[in-house]
């Protein structure tokens, strides 16, 4: 465990006008936010590959599939590896929370108080669905604080989300989702990905509406936009030949997706795409 740490100040991230920070970010072996503990409410989550989590001097798995929420006290540091781990991090005032919880859940313990949270808090597949839909207005233009209080009124619910066994998402669905994240698949759009789900495309769109309530065109689509959005972040290759590689030859529908999904436009992406929580 590092013997020193950092305080990270919400000040140093936040743009006049932000209600919150609000960032993607990717984690790759020895590529490490600083030990530290800050002034502000945090929660992050993994999109994919692996990493670890320090907390407290305890280390715990970082997947796809957790959520973590970290307290302003709490000192920590969140890790890559082979696999560069990709999350999604927000950071926020202290007092939102504690407005909120007066407000909505003046009986309920903190959920940031609760051991499962720092441990890595699972979430089902419909959970995981939501948490999708409020990070693409987490990610609004300005950071809105509607879109950090909406966010933290729904979380006591999707932390409730029961798991469920007796429903589980086919393993040929998610391995198809899996697959289509990958630039040689996307690029044949939902045709591509009935052919790795080895269904039907009647079939496969069944299957996405029913266990995430979305269709295979939102799946792919959302597959582009993630990789187009590390394209702008960590390359300076023009954005008309960022959009083909997504196989979206029309460059006006490439930005009205873009900011559709991440409330800004690519060129104000690229310009942002530095602006995260570290040290």
């Amino acid at each position: 465990m590092p013997k020193s740490w950092v305080h990270f100040k919400l000040a140093d991230f936040v743009r006049p006008g932000e209600g919150y920070h609000f960032a993607r970010t990717e984690i790759a072996a020895g590529n490490a936010a600083r030990y530290h503990d800050h002034d502000f409410h945090e929660i992050f989550w993994a999109t994919r590959g692996a990493g670890e989590h320090l907390l407290n001097g305890r280390t715990t798995a970082v997947v796809a599939g957790r959520i973590f929420l970290v307290r302003p006290k709490d000192r920590h540091q969140v890790t890559g590896s082979a696999d560069p781990l990709h999350i999604l991090n927000l950071a926020f005032p202290s007092r939102n929370w504690r407005e909120v919880r007066r407000r909505y859940f003046p009986q309920e313990r903190d959920w940031f108080e609760r051991p499962t949270a720092r441990a890595g808090w699972p979430l089902d597949a419909r959970a995981q669905g939501e948490l999708q839909y409020w990070a693409e207005r987490l990610a609004a233009e300005g950071r809105p604080r509607w879109a950090l209080d909406g966010f933290l009124m729904q979380l006591p619910r999707l932390l409730r989300e029961p798991a469920t066994a007796a429903d589980p998402v086919p393993e040929w669905l998610v391995q198809a989702r899996r697959k289509i994240a990958q630039p040689e698949h996307f690029v044949g759009g939902t045709p591509a990905l009935a052919r790795l789900a080895g269904r039907s495309a009647s079939h496969v769109a069944r299957a996405t509406v029913r266990w995430w309530k979305q269709t295979p065109t939102e799946i792919v689509n959302a597959a582009r936009l993630e990789f187009s959005a590390r394209q702008l972040a960590e390359t300076s290759r023009p954005i008309l030949d960022i959009a083909l590689d997504c196989g979206l030859n029309n460059l006006s529908h490439f930005y009205a997706l873009f900011r559709q999904r991440f409330g800004v436009s690519p060129r104000r992406y690229r310009l942002r795409a530095h602006s995260t929580v570290r040290g």
